[in-house]
Order: C-alpha cells, then structure tokens, then sequence
C-alpha cells in the first residue's frame, strides 16, 4: 500500500555529529573542536541518564539500607 520512505540526503557522522551527505562519508574528516563538542554533548546526556536511575534507585529499600550504612560507617569512622 505504501511505498518504502525516501531515504533522508544527510547523515549525521558517528564521530562528530556533523551533517554528511550519503556517499560522502569515506570523504568526511571531522572537526576536533566539532567532535569535542559531540563527544561532551553525549557524555552529558549519559550523565543525566545515570543521575535519574540513581535516584530512583536511592528510593527503594535497598538504596534507603545502602544511604543508611553508608552514613553509619562514615559516622564510625
């Protein structure tokens, strides 16, 4: 019924992000500052991803004991 979605004339490059054109790939050289940016952009993102599990971890039973004995133990020492 449908035919197949047109394929899409840029992609982003795994590396840096930077917009290339298909075909054009093996042409690429990424930018350092770009890739930085990239690379900062995606560490931040894995960031806030491990923030919100950890919270939510924090609100179990078993994150409540691992706040507690962390405290206790820092206390005796």
């Amino acid at each position: 019924m449908f035919g197949s979605l047109p394929q899409p004339a840029f992609m982003p490059c795994p590396s840096c992000g930077a917009s290339v054109a298909r075909g054009e790939d093996d042409q690429h050289v990424c930018d350092p500052e770009q890739r930085t940016r990239y690379e900062t952009f995606r560490v931040m993102l894995e960031l806030e991803r491990f923030d919100g599990e950890l919270t939510t971890w924090l609100h179990t039973p078993a994150g409540r004991f691992a706040m507690f004995y962390a405290e206790r133990q820092r206390l005796a020492a």
